[in-house]
């Protein structure tokens, strides 16, 4: 009866299947006018706490979210015929576990996370391709070594805490999936099935 248990056990077997999206997940905010966005994040952890993310503030994504409090999260393994569709708020994640997650990512990720907040913020408009990899070059000649690169003041980490939560088990002969919804109370989760 516990959905974010079996969304861990699950997303286990998806990475021993090899699956690519393993460590993806859609993050659904609301625009200012209710205009709806959606977009793939690197989904860095799920624990008791919640669905962890990180975001750096220049983006539109953080604005939407520290505005609303409230976001939704698809997840969706096709290796296990899985999905999970996580409703709740958000709650901050400590500054050393998004240092933890800081040490894992890559040279040019760090690099870009740079960028964000000493060029241009994310989905800025900027006049091409090329000047974002001039941008990255000239912070690359600054910071020539993965471990050069500080964590930026920016970097922020968010975890989704769950309200809601709706599973989806696909059936690979038709489509008769099994699909429930949990609902978080103060005793626990209570569980509707849904028709597919």
């Amino acid at each position: 009866m516990d959905p974010i248990r079996e969304i861990r056990e699950v997303r286990e077997l998806a990475r021993q299947a090899g699956d690519v999206l393993v460590d993806v997940c859609y993050l659904a905010t609301v625009a200012a006018a209710d205009r709806a966005e959606v977009r793939a994040l690197s989904l860095r952890d799920i624990t008791d706490k919640g669905f962890g993310v990180l975001i750096n503030r220049t983006s539109p994504k953080w604005a939407q979210l520290t505005r609303a409090g409230r976001a939704m999260l698809m997840i969706h393994w096709p290796s296990v015929r899985r999905q999970y569709r996580v409703w709740g708020h958000t709650a901050p994640m400590a500054p050393d576990r998004i240092e933890q997650y800081w040490n894992h990512k890559s040279h040019g990720s760090r690099l870009l996370e740079h960028y964000y907040s000493a060029v241009h913020p994310q989905s800025h408009p900027i006049p091409s391709h090329a000047y974002l990899m001039d941008g990255i070059a000239e912070l690359a000649r600054r910071y020539p070594r993965k471990e050069d690169v500080p964590l930026p003041e920016t970097l922020e980490g968010a975890y989704l805490l769950a309200d809601e939560v709706e599973t989806w088990h696909g059936s690979p002969e038709d489509r008769l999936h099994h699909r429930r919804r949990y609902q978080k109370s103060a005793s626990g989760w209570t569980v509707t099935t849904l028709v597919p």
